[in-house]
């Protein structure tokens, strides 16, 4: 039958492309303000935003239990698959891979449980499975999968911004000095994923428009390096950034396949607040 592929919820796919790929998903729990809610299932992208906007403390989130990824796993085995591929948040964000491997090893089915790495989460590794799931299609085997996998994850990028630096703050990203100085500058931080799926400090700009301007130009830098990239949008509540952005591409010139629009999930939202702007971006011929 070939193999499944699992993701867990920070992926952030869209509702019809976890069935249009046949992607199986295992959620985190998100908490708030002393709700529980199982992410994208209890509560949508958009009702997070809504909650995280309104919650005197930041939203917290917590893993899947191994048993969770267990019953997903037996229940793929009863269908007869004959192995999964497993992406999921980078080990340094979330201990979900923990819970997974542990999963793993308890079912009769072959379960191999990659880390995100520098795709890190939400678009990059969308744009991962994505390419995976074609793999799987196309009738690539376990092995071949897993290896392109593990290439692909290394490949990916991410680059994100955040309209405001609240969020930062109460993170302790940044000092009450550091927001005060940069929102009276209108400066945006620039962040991205390092090889190991840390979200590190990439650069700044001034305000949205100068991070559009900075993302397009490292789009043309890519695209020179490595020809026609595939780029996935993501926002955590204002589309308008997007559109911009894609409209700054085209009077660029700059050919690119657009690997769609998401929102971004629960822990890069809860990290960077309302109204940020982010890519992934992947070679298309990668």
């Amino acid at each position: 039958m070939g193999f499944a592929v699992v993701v867990d919820s920070t992926a952030d796919l869209l509702p019809e492309e976890y069935k249009a790929l046949d992607v199986h998903m295992v959620p985190l729990s998100v908490l708030i303000d002393g709700e529980t809610f199982k992410d994208q299932f209890e509560i949508s992208s958009e009702q997070f935003y809504e909650r995280m906007a309104a919650a005197e403390n930041l939203p917290q989130s917590s893993q899947p239990t191994p048993y969770d990824f267990e019953q997903m796993y037996n229940t793929l085995a009863e269908k007869g698959y004959d192995g999964v591929i497993a992406i999921h948040i980078a080990g340094v964000l979330s201990g979900t891979i923990e819970s997974s491997r542990a999963a793993a090893e308890q079912v009769d089915i072959d379960v191999r449980v990659l880390d995100g790495a520098r795709a890190g989460a939400t678009a990059p590794v969308a744009l991962v499975v994505e390419q995976i799931c074609k793999m799987r299609n196309e009738g690539a085997t376990l092995d071949e999968a897993e290896a392109k996998a593990k290439e692909l994850l290394a490949t990916a990028e991410f680059l994100v911004a955040p309209e405001t630096l609240e969020n930062l703050l109460k993170g302790g990203r940044l000092s009450a000095d550091q927001v005060k100085n940069a929102s009276l500058l209108n400066i945006k931080p620039i962040f991205t994923f390092n090889e190991k799926g840390i979200l590190n400090a990439y650069g700044k700009a001034k305000g949205m428009r100068g991070v559009i301007k900075t993302f397009v130009s490292e789009v043309e830098n890519r695209t020179n390096e490595h020809g026609v990239l595939r780029i996935r949008f993501c926002h955590s509540g204002n589309l308008k950034p997007i559109e911009d952005m894609k409209a700054a591409l085209a009077e660029a010139g700059i050919e690119y396949i657009d690997g769609g629009t998401c929102p971004c999930g629960a822990i890069i939202s809860t990290h960077l607040g309302p109204g940020a702007l982010g890519i992934g971006i992947l070679p298309a011929n990668a």
